[in-house]
């Protein structure tokens, strides 16, 4: 249930960044490390060792 939250939190976030910065080159690549990370935590082998 934790990695579905951080990746719901981290599509929104990411979300809110583009949105604020909607023409800035950096905050759009920033979004998309965001998203990325998102992405990384709900991979199944990532789980806590």
């Amino acid at each position: 249930m934790r990695r579905i939250g951080a990746f719901c939190i981290s599509t929104w976030l990411a979300a809110a960044v583009l949105f604020l910065g909607r023409h800035s080159v950096p905050l759009m690549a920033l979004s998309g490390v965001i998203v990325f990370a998102g992405f990384d935590l709900f991979r199944p082998d990532s789980g806590d060792r």
